[in-house]
C-alpha cells in the first residue's frame, strides 16, 4: 500500500513546464484583448468629448446669431481653441431661403483629432418679423 500512495504521489507532484506554457500563453492572449478592447473604449470616449465640446460650440453660435438684429445676420467664422483641439466655427447664412424673407443658417464646427479630420452641424431657418 505504501508503493501505490508512493506512485500516486509522484504522478500528482506539481505542475509540468508544459501546462505552465500554455496558461500563461492564454493568460497573454486574454491580456492583450482586454488591452485592445481598452484603448478602444478610451479613445471613444475622447472622440464622443471632441463632438459634445463640437455641438455645443454650434449651439452657442446658433444662439449668438438669434440675439442680432434680423438685417445683421451673416456669414462669419471663428476658431475657439480648447485644450490641445481648436475648433473652426463656419455659420453660412442664405438670405431668400427657403422663401422671401428667411435666412437658411448653417452652423459647421470642425476639428481634427488622432482619428482623422471631424466635423458637425446644425442648421435652422430664421425669419424677418415686422410689427
Amino acid at each position: 500500500m505504501h508503493r501505490r500512495q508512493r506512485a500516486r504521489l509522484t504522478e500528482e507532484r506539481g505542475v509540468s513546464l508544459l501546462e505552465t506554457l500554455v496558461a500563461l500563453s492564454l493568460f497573454a492572449i486574454a491580456a492583450g484583448t482586454m488591452g485592445d478592447f481598452l484603448v478602444r473604449q478610451i479613445r471613444m470616449a475622447g472622440s464622443n468629448h471632441n463632438y459634445t465640446t463640437a455641438y455645443s460650440y454650434a449651439e452657442q453660435e446658433l444662439e449668438d446669431v438669434r440675439a442680432m438684429d434680423y438685417d445683421d445676420i451673416a456669414t462669419r467664422s471663428a476658431t475657439h481653441p480648447s485644450g490641445s483641439i481648436t475648433y473652426t466655427v463656419n455659420t453660412q447664412v442664405v438670405a431668400n431661403s427657403p422663401a422671401p424673407n428667411m435666412k437658411n443658417i448653417t452652423v459647421t464646427v470642425s476639428w481634427s483629432e488622432p482619428g482623422g479630420a471631424r466635423n458637425v452641424a446644425l442648421q435652422t431657418i430664421y425669419t424677418a418679423i415686422r410689427r
